[in-house]
Order: C-alpha cells, then sequence, then structure tokens
C-alpha cells in the first residue's frame, strides 16, 4: 500500500522520501524516524492508530498527517486505500480542512516526558499498596484521594483508555484535560479542566506513567509531574466537516 501512495505521488511531480525504504525508483528514504519530517510539507502514513501515536511522540512537529487506514477501526485515519488517488488530487487543490488537536506535555523536575495525544495513564506500581494521590488543578485546589491510578486525557484521548472507565466524549477542538480516577476508594468525580493552566500530582507510593498506552516511565513516590498544553498541536489533513465529532462517527455511533 505504501508503495501504491509513493507511485501516486510521483505520477503528479511531488518529491516523495519513505521511512523505511520501500526500494523504489525515485523515492528516497530515511535512515532514522527523526529525520522523516525534517523537510517534508505533508506526512503520509500507512497504518493503524499506534503507529500514528508513535510518530507524533518521535517526530513531535507540526507538519500535517493524512492517515490511510489500514489497521483496526482507524479513530485517527481520514481515509482508505482506494481513496488515496483522490485524496492527493484534492491536497494539490488546496481543498482540505487542517485540523489541530491538542497534547499534553508531561514534565519532572527538568525533564520533559514526550508528549501525550491521547492520555497519560498514572498507575501504581505495587500491587500491595493503595497509594494516596494528591492532585493540584490550580496552585491552590489540592485533593487527595486513595485510588489505584488516574487517567489525564485530552479530548482526542476521551474516546479511548479515558472511555472504557466511564468517561465522556469531549469535543474535540476543547484545550482540555479530561481527569478519570481509576479504583478510586471514595469515588472521587471526573474533572473536566483547561490545559493551559498547569495541573501537578504526586502520590505517596512510585508509579508508572504510561504515555498513549505505549511509553512507560516511573515515577517515585512524593516526587510531583506536571501536565499542561504542550507547545506544538497534533495537525491532521481532513475532507469533511465532521470536524471534532468524527471520533464518534469511526466509533459507529450513527
Amino acid at each position: 500500500m505504501a508503495k501504491d501512495v509513493a507511485a501516486s505521488l510521483l505520477q503528479r511531480g511531488i518529491a516523495v522520501r519513505s521511512f523505511p525504504n520501500l526500494h523504489l525508483k525515485n523515492v528516497d528514504h530515511s535512515t532514522t524516524l527523526k529525520e522523516v519530517g525534517k523537510r517534508a510539507d505533508l506526512i503520509i502514513t500507512v497504518s493503524g492508530d499506534g503507529t500514528i501515536l508513535k510518530l507524533l511522540r518521535g517526530l513531535d512537529s507540526t507538519t500535517p498527517y493524512l492517515c490511510v487506514n489500514v489497521g483496526g477501526r482507524g479513530i485517527l485515519a481520514e481515509i482508505k486505500p482506494d481513496q488515496v488517488p483522490g485524496a492527493i488530487d484534492r491536497i494539490l487543490e488546496d481543498d482540505i480542512v487542517l485540523e489541530r488537536r491538542s497534547r499534553i506535555r508531561s514534565v519532572i523536575g527538568n525533564t520533559h516526558l514526550p508528549p501525550a495525544l491521547n492520555e497519560v495513564l498514572a498507575l501504581r506500581q505495587t500491587i500491595a499498596h493503595t497509594p494516596m494521590f494528591t492532585i493540584d488543578f490550580d496552585g491552590g485546589s489540592v485533593f487527595s484521594q486513595r485510588m489505584d491510578g488516574i487517567l489525564l486525557s485530552t479530548p482526542t484521548g476521551s474516546t479511548g483508555h479515558s472511555y472504557s472507565f466511564g468517561g465522556p466524549f469531549l469535543d474535540g477542538s476543547l484545550d482540555s484535560l479530561l481527569i478519570t480516577p481509576v479504583g478510586s476508594i471514595n469515588l472521587f468525580p471526573k474533572v473536566v479542566k483547561s490545559l493551559q493552566s498547569p495541573t501537578r500530582l504526586t502520590a505517596s507510593y512510585a508509579l508508572h506513567l504510561v504515555i498513549d498506552g505505549q511509553e512507560e516511565f516511573n515515577l517515585d513516590p512524593n516526587t510531583y509531574v506536571t501536565f499542561d498544553k504542550h507547545e506544538k498541536d497534533a495537525v491532521f489533513v481532513r475532507f469533511d466537516q465532521a470536524g471534532s465529532f468524527r471520533q464518534l462517527k469511526n466509533l459507529a455511533f450513527n
């Protein structure tokens, strides 16, 4: 499928660079992921949602993505393989919509973790002890609760892991942070707040921080991690006006 996409681009006189190497004439290739976005005007992924999430963290740029779904549901994808030629023509005609999606920045001390498009899961490392989580919503509103973990999701991630815990769907155009408790002893409520203002979190026992369900980091006991809006949004090429509610459509809610 990727070779077919490259051929469609070449036929229209567009320079193509691939990752990994497609071994096609007139198609250059990048040897590392970091090289992919350096000179690109558009990144086309032929993948499922997991690969898209991985690429967004690895490239960390505002270069637009056109996502061709060859995975499962394709929540983030825009087109199917047979729609590629028509999609390229519409891009060249500037008959597109660029959709921006907020991401979460996570900082421990002076260490910046990779940005999250969907969510960050803070989960206890030990089964034997339930941590006391302390969360500071806006530099003064501090709450403490014992729970197994906590999910911090973007509107994009509101139809992901958080949704399976009964979290609400959020309009994808919002700069919001959805906070969903996991196994809270006192049934702490789900909270929606601005992503622009920092949210700080710590716990009495060590935590795993899992970014987009793919990358894991450790948080020591009584150490704060701060969450706020990442400076670079994810940008997707869209062809219709479904906009911020497209995820409901992709989840087969009609």
